[in-house]
């Protein structure tokens, strides 16, 4: 008989973590303005036992699309 080897469940919901420079890339803005944002409480993260900032993928990308629809916005404004 065969040893069967259960290999662990993904867990349902885990939350993927970004670096400052994975963050900045994505918002377009600098490194130094993720880890200054993070300070202020703009943008939640945590913070490991080494000192760095580790942010949420999905808050950052919820953030995306509310810099997208704002500049959409003022597209908009400025076109009429």
């Amino acid at each position: 008989m065969k040893n069967a080897v259960e290999e662990p469940e993904a867990e349902v919901g885990a939350t993927e973590f970004l670096t400052r420079s994975e963050v900045s890339k994505l918002l377009g803005v600098s490194p130094n303005t993720v880890t200054r944002w993070a300070r202020e409480g703009r943008l939640a993260c945590l913070v490991t036992l080494g000192g760095h900032h580790r942010f949420d993928r999905e808050v950052v990308e919820q953030l995306r699309k509310e810099q997208y629809r704002e500049k959409q916005d003022r597209d908009d404004v400025r076109a009429r």
